[in-house]
């Protein structure tokens, strides 16, 4: 039986097995993903009790969104080849984000999806499948419309960063690069105000939303403009031609998302600045790559125009450029500070303060004191519960750099047997005296300029292990040791610029404490005074009267 298709059918037929393939190529089914985890379990059980390992199988991990749902799966082969499968579902929002009826621009998604995978940029490749799709869409539509016209080969290859080819769309890295070459064209010809110029239809958008109560013009000058809008409208409207932010698209819930899942320490819905510079109401040239810009700083994103993040290069650039802008913010940041640090590790965790700082600003000028002291108070609290070492209490270490008259023995028991101060900035040792379990005192490269006096020690103290390497004393041991460090085995002083021992008292701890060890730099005769070298020379030369000691 011979069948007859048309054309168009026959474009159906091709545009079909286009996807089935792509669909071998990169997607994992569940029956796949069942078989293979299954296997993974089983080659975990198989292994007997000191037998060999079992044969290499498949592994498979997977890619989540924000929501803990699979999207894709990073898949290991028994050669340890790792590819990126994706899930069923996902594959088909692709090919439905292409706008061409013959499903052209599959393949490209899929590609810029595998880039950010290749470039370990998991979020950005998880928020491009996730978020961006629509815009996909979006650009692809007008990619796919223009691509073929004069005006576009002529003026497209003059835009930054354009492609060697501008009408292949492989030689697109990304959402954003696409965006910025396409970005004149899109929406063009979609407003009728023909006697208004585009920063003045630009402007209306703007201030009918302001006037409505739906938007905030939360700052102005005469050199920039900042917009807080409160509701998708707001953003989309205005801005929609604008960007290639997400949150400008209607139709998506990407913008009430941000604002309700990232809200305020206060527990208000948090805001997205936009940020307005006054050339792109004048009609004067801008950086077009730029601005507008988009701050939302719960979610740590500072986007430029092409829903890239400006890092701290462009950062700094605003800062220079708009000194209203920069105390706008700093300001906008110290009341947001304020009210994170009232609660836990605020003071040293926070985004606002991290962002604060980044503008030039700092918490203690923003915040009242007040506030400030709270935070310092629960930093103390969360310091004094820690398990960990001293080194590894970060809490500690955040109130010893930031804060006046840390004493340190606070956040420690008294009945401890060890202390180890080693590498953290001292200056000088606490007060141990109430420490009387103390048996090995270690405080090696703490910036120390002299041993801790006879005071400062238990008066019967149980040390016998007694380390101040690596720190600037000048003066070894101290007059009143040989009465008090009893019961002592070695005295480490390695790496100090010592120009003073005291030979008697030395004499005394070996004599009378058993000091069996003496450990110094090996240039320390040097640096002594010819009485105190020969002296010292004296005491090492009698064999009978010291033990083990050593440069």
């Amino acid at each position: 039986m011979k069948y007859i298709v048309t054309e168009s059918q026959y474009k159906i037929l091709l545009t079909e097995d286009r996807l089935d393939y792509l669909k071998n190529q990169h997607v994992i089914t569940k029956k796949q993903l069942d078989d293979l985890t299954k296997g993974e379990k089983e080659s975990e059980e198989e292994r007997e009790p000191g037998g060999l390992p079992p044969k290499k199988r498949v592994k498979v991990t997977p890619i989540q969104n924000e929501e803990g749902v699979d999207i894709a799966y990073l898949y290991t082969s028994k050669k340890g080849k790792t590819s990126v499968k994706l899930t069923e579902e996902i594959f088909n929002d692709i090919a439905e984000a292409d706008p061409t009826r013959n499903k052209a621009y599959v393949t490209w998604m899929i590609s810029v999806f595998l880039r950010h995978i290749a470039d370990e940029d998991i979020d950005q490749a998880v928020r491009f499948l996730t978020e961006d799709l629509p815009e996909a869409t979006e650009f692809l539509e007008v990619f796919d419309r223009v691509k073929k016209k004069k005006v576009f080969k002529t003026g497209a290859p003059n835009r930054p960063n354009a492609p060697n080819d501008v009408s292949d769309i492989s030689q697109y890295n990304d959402l954003a690069h696409l965006y910025s070459i396409v970005s004149p064209f899109v929406g063009a010809g979609d407003d009728d105000d023909e006697d208004s110029t585009p920063g003045e239809k630009l402007w209306k958008k703007l201030k009918k939303y302001i006037d409505l109560g739906h938007a905030r013009l939360a700052f102005r000058d005469n050199d920039v403009m900042v917009y807080i809008p409160d509701t998708i409208e707001a953003s989309c409207d205005p801005l929609g031609n604008l960007s290639s932010w997400c949150t400008r698209r209607e139709g998506n819930s990407y913008f009430d998302s941000y604002r309700n899942n990232n809200r305020k320490p206060n527990g208000d819905s948090s805001d997205l600045y936009v940020i307005l510079p006054k050339t792109m109401f004048d009609g004067e040239p801008t950086d077009d790559n730029f601005y507008p810009l988009q701050f939302h700083f719960e979610s740590n994103q500072l986007h430029n125009k092409n829903n890239s993040n400006i890092g701290d290069d462009g950062l700094n650039k605003i800062v220079r450029q708009f000194p209203g802008l920069k105390k706008f913010f700093i300001e906008e940041l110290g009341a947001l500070s304020a009210e994170d640090v009232k609660e836990g590790d605020g003071l040293m965790k926070s985004r606002y303060i991290e962002y604060l700082n980044k503008f030039g600003g700092r918490a203690q000028d923003v915040i009242s004191d007040e506030i400030y002291q709270q935070g310092v108070k629960n930093i103390r609290k969360l310091a004094a519960e820690q398990q960990v070492p001293l080194q590894q209490n970060k809490y500690l270490k955040w109130l010893m750099e930031n804060t006046d008259g840390v004493i340190i023995t606070d956040f420690l028991e008294r009945d401890i047997e060890t202390l180890d101060f080693s590498n953290m900035n001292l200056g000088k040792m606490p007060d141990l005296s109430e420490f009387t379990n103390l048996r090995r005192l270690t405080a090696n490269g703490c910036s120390l300029k002299r041993l801790p006096p006879v005071k400062h020690l238990p008066k019967e103290n149980k040390i016998n292990v007694f380390s101040f390497a690596n720190n600037e004393i000048k003066e070894a041991p101290i007059a009143g040791y040989q009465d008090i460090l009893i019961d002592m085995f070695l005295f480490n002083m390695d790496n100090n610029p010592i120009t003073k021992i005291n030979v008697e008292v030395l004499r005394d701890m070996v004599v009378e404490s058993g000091l069996s060890r003496f450990t110094y730099s090996d240039d320390i005769l040097d640096k002594l005074t010819p009485e105190n070298k020969a002296a010292f020379e004296k005491f090492l030369a009698d064999d009978d009267e010291i033990g083990y000691f050593t440069a």
